[in-house]
């Protein structure tokens, strides 16, 4: 019996690493009988779940604006989105550029969005035609 118990705990020994990975995949596999559908995860008909905001609130949050001009600028491009002459897919990708060009340009002092959003979103915008 003595014997037994040594190698069993020799061989365990040697098998930690495959008795990690049994775990590993038993509780992954557990993970998976437990989830719930895709018709039980959202009674939203369109997909989108949380709070939505709106174009204007998304840009001027995002942004930071705060200048009279900067909002001026952000009602100018909501109402051509709305009026369908400017895409929103084109001011959504300038958004989402000037934000990150703003986080990764200048560590010593802080640069808002807004810097690079308005001249880029101008140039883009004249180069379909639309002038704001």
């Amino acid at each position: 019996m003595v014997k037994q118990t040594k190698y069993l705990r020799q061989r365990l020994r040697g098998s930690n690493w495959t008795l990690a990975g049994l775990v590993f995949l038993s509780t992954a596999a557990l993970g998976m009988l437990t989830q719930p559908s895709i018709a039980q995860q959202s009674s939203n008909p369109t997909g989108n779940q949380g709070r939505q905001l709106s174009l204007r609130d998304q840009l001027r949050v995002g942004l930071r604006a705060f200048t009279k001009s900067d909002f001026a600028f952000i009602d100018k491009v909501v109402l051509q989105v709305q009026l369908r002459k400017l895409p929103e897919r084109l001011v959504n990708s300038t958004f989402l550029w000037a934000r990150d060009r703003a986080a990764r340009k200048s560590r010593s002092r802080e640069l808002r969005p807004m810097v690079y959003f308005r001249p880029a979103l101008t140039l883009r915008a004249k180069r379909i035609g639309v002038k704001l």
